[in-house]
């Protein structure tokens, strides 16, 4: 039922983004592939009744969360140049980052000896620091045994 529900929601947004790709310019629409403006308009759906509204911007129309995930990779991918391309991509690389931080934070079961993982990303780099949280120390009869035993393997 939910993948049901996820498909509908999918078509709707290719409505949504068939409908504002309308509005574009000629020379817009002719920086889209053509093969993938085919794919909205055959895949689309049917049943579904919304309009642009022309008086508002894009920021405030209803749209569906995947109609705004849409448009920005149309955008990212085929409209923006270079220089915006690698600042959305850096946004898009610390959006991530900081989302893993959160699911890692919230879902972390790391407090038994094991290391927590951070990550970062600068100049182009994602880095990935591993941060002990806590450290064994072997308790100290096992330590003087095992420090006899040594003396008894070199002899």
């Amino acid at each position: 039922m939910k993948n049901r529900m996820e498909n509908v929601e999918y078509l709707n947004s290719l409505y949504q983004v068939s409908e504002i790709i309308k509005y574009f310019s000629p020379e817009l629409k002719n920086k889209i592939p053509k093969k993938l403006l085919t794919y909205f308009e055959e895949n689309k759906s049917q049943n579904y009744n919304w309009n642009l509204d022309k008086t508002k911007s894009l920021k405030e129309q209803d749209l569906l969360e995947n109609t705004k995930e849409i448009l920005a990779m149309i955008y990212k991918e085929y409209l923006c140049d270079e220089k915006e391309k690698i600042e959305i991509e850096k946004i898009l690389i610390d959006n991530e980052i900081s989302y893993q931080n959160s699911l890692s934070k919230k879902y972390s079961s790391d407090i038994f000896g094991k290391k927590s993982r951070k990550m970062s990303y600068t100049d182009g780099e994602i880095n990935e620091n591993n941060v002990e949280l806590l450290k064994y120390k072997e308790p100290i009869f096992k330590r003087i045994l095992n420090k006899i035993k040594a003396i008894f393997k070199k002899r």
